[in-house]
């Protein structure tokens, strides 16, 4: 999922980027796969397990060390668009809002196999946000999980976040080994639009890696569900 998710990084359109990438000292998996990428726009953060970062504070962390104007959560166990970031940084210019976040996407079950539309909500994984809003007031909850939520409510709350109608920029993935339980993903699926087969196929063969980030962005741009 993680070498998944870098290469859909760096097919994105948008050039002016850097992905940062926090891992444990005792991950030496991720640590040698991590060491073999020599690509400038991944920087690689080793911390301590024994300190016991909670996935809020690894964000937190992350915020921290980007060097950009603005940050954009990307999980490891999804897939974005080649042109997310792009289309997200363009709402942000053409908005005049320091934030945006997606409130439909894509979802794949990966243990059902079966492909949906999202219901509508702000969907806290696809922010992307002015740095300079992040501070000891507003950051990631220092939790293992839930972490991201309080910073869309706030953000809203003071009408500094723009939502993006745009679903095919995104795949949220479950795979049954995600930070919230089955029952978490069961009551979404509830909630979203079924996809035909014939989609469910090409969003799956996407995460599979059967086609380019070009051409699965293409694929997904033609879908007319």
């Amino acid at each position: 999922m993680l070498k998944r998710s870098i290469k859909s990084f760096l097919d994105q359109t948008y050039r002016n980027k850097e992905l940062i990438i926090v891992y444990d000292d005792d991950d030496i998996s991720t640590r040698d796969f991590l060491n073999k990428n020599t690509d400038n726009t991944i920087k690689k953060i080793e911390v301590k397990n024994s300190n016991g970062l909670t996935l809020g504070g690894r964000r937190n962390l992350s915020v921290q060390i980007c060097g950009g104007e603005y940050f954009c959560q990307w999980d490891d166990d999804d897939w974005s668009h080649n042109n997310r970031l792009e289309f997200q940084m363009n709402v942000i210019r053409e908005s005049n809002m320091p934030a945006c976040v997606m409130i439909h996407w894509l979802i794949y079950d990966s243990i059902g196999n079966q492909a949906y539309v999202s219901n509508r909500r702000p969907w806290e994984g696809s922010l992307l946000c002015k740095k300079s809003l992040i501070n000891d007031d507003l950051k990631y909850n220092d939790t293992a999980k839930g972490e991201d939520t309080i910073i869309i409510k706030e953000l809203f709350s003071k009408n500094l976040i723009f939502p993006v109608i745009m679903p095919k920029l995104y795949i949220y993935v479950y795979h049954g080994k995600n930070v919230w339980e089955q029952e978490h993903f069961e009551e979404i699926f509830r909630s979203s639009k079924k996809l035909s087969s014939k989609s469910t196929e090409i969003i799956k063969d996407i995460l599979d890696g059967k086609y380019t980030g070009e051409n699965a962005s293409a694929l997904l741009d033609r879908m007319s569900e």
